[in-house]
């Protein structure tokens, strides 16, 4: 999308008509079915996603590769009555031009995209800086817009994990949290892994594919307190520092990207090598904090809920657009339930799994 340094097609609108956030998602979805006819018709992808039938509706078909990959393993069979539908174009494909938005530059959130007075409780809209996409939700209709103007402008991290905002916020609305950590667990019950980036969240998580447990995720998972504390998986990817690959060797057929590692962090599908390893979803039985000590062996150290909820809350908030008093509310409601540990990662790999896995043992 283009940034606009002042007001683009807005000469013959009203200030009223100009911050309509309802008549601009209205605008922009006629522009969507006009690109569905340009392409020559939608192509539909369905998935189950933490409960819920969830519709993609794509003009064409550029975007599927880029949007479809880390959502294979929620895939399911075509169903008439979608919970949620997302509509997916781009502009290069479809041959239809997205007009100036009617905002200014400093309209725009500096880091988490919303567009200020787009918002309200019914539309939301927001756009991502590094992927240049646009992000609407009616929640009314349950309908999600998603517009990029060009496939060449999506970097490897949306591919892994895609369509984030719209997940979100209409996610939030049933009481799911999406969060800034990983998960891995067993059917009885797993752990939820937060921290900071290069803390060892991905090591553990992809760490954990070579073992007893299945893995949910190793950076955004879905979570909620009701009626239970509770993962789902939403990303069957991973990702790893390109420097630091050696240390899982049997995911190295995995690596997606390997003729980019010079300026791109290894990203992994995983559901298209270890199917039978990603779980959907879990009881959650603790929240633990993956740290590097740089020793051999790796070890528990409780610690306490505002520890957990610190190591939590604002790389979540800080991430997610439109994130705010609700998604604290329901991060707040998970943690409470939780018991919450440091993770003091060794350099002995195998170990990290073993731990975990001794510690679900004993505490069922």
């Amino acid at each position: 999308m283009r940034i606009p340094n002042t007001l683009g097609n807005s000469d013959n609108l009203s200030e009223t008509e100009q911050r309509n956030p309802l008549d601009f998602f209205n605008n922009v979805y006629e522009l969507y079915e006009k690109a569905e006819v340009s392409a020559g018709g939608c192509i539909d992808r369905f998935y189950c996603i933490a409960g819920f039938k969830i519709r993609l509706r794509f003009a064409g078909a550029a975007l599927i590769p880029y949007m479809t990959p880390a959502l294979a393993h929620l895939e399911t069979e075509p169903f008439s009555d979608p919970a949620l539908t997302v509509c997916l174009w781009d502009s290069a494909s479809t041959n239809t031009v997205m007009p100036p938005p009617p905002w200014q530059r400093n309209d725009y959130h500096p880091k988490r995209g919303e567009i200020k007075g787009f918002n309200t409780d019914r539309i939301h809209t927001s756009f991502q800086w590094g992927a240049y996409a646009l992000s609407l939700l009616d929640r009314d209709r349950n309908l999600g817009i998603y517009w990029v103007d060009s496939i060449k402008q999506i970097p490897y991290w949306e591919t892994g994990a895609c369509l984030r905002t719209i997940f979100h916020i209409w996610m939030s609305q049933h009481q799911i949290q999406l969060v800034h950590a990983g998960a891995v667990g067993l059917p009885s019950g797993g752990v939820l892994l937060v921290g900071k980036g290069g803390s060892g969240k991905s090591t553990t998580a992809l760490a954990c594919l070579n073992s007893e447990f299945f893995y949910a995720s190793d950076d955004y998972s879905l979570i909620t307190a009701e009626p239970k504390p509770t993962a789902f998986s939403i990303y069957s990817t991973g990702k790893k520092n390109a420097d630091d690959i050696e240390r899982l060797p049997f995911l190295a057929a995995a690596i997606s990207n390997r003729d980019r590692l010079d300026s791109e962090k290894a990203v992994y599908f995983l559901n298209d090598y270890f199917p039978n390893k990603i779980i959907s979803t879990f009881p959650l039985r603790a929240l633990l904090i993956p740290r590097i000590t740089g020793k051999p062996n790796t070890t528990l150290t409780p610690t306490s809920t505002a520890t957990g909820l610190a190591a939590l809350v604002p790389s979540t908030i800080m991430q997610l657009s439109g994130a705010g008093k609700e998604a604290c509310e329901i991060m707040t409601n998970v943690v409470n339930q939780l018991q919450c540990y440091y993770l003091e990662l060794g350099t002995d790999i195998e170990q990290i799994p073993q731990v975990i896995f001794e510690f679900l043992s004993q505490n069922k």
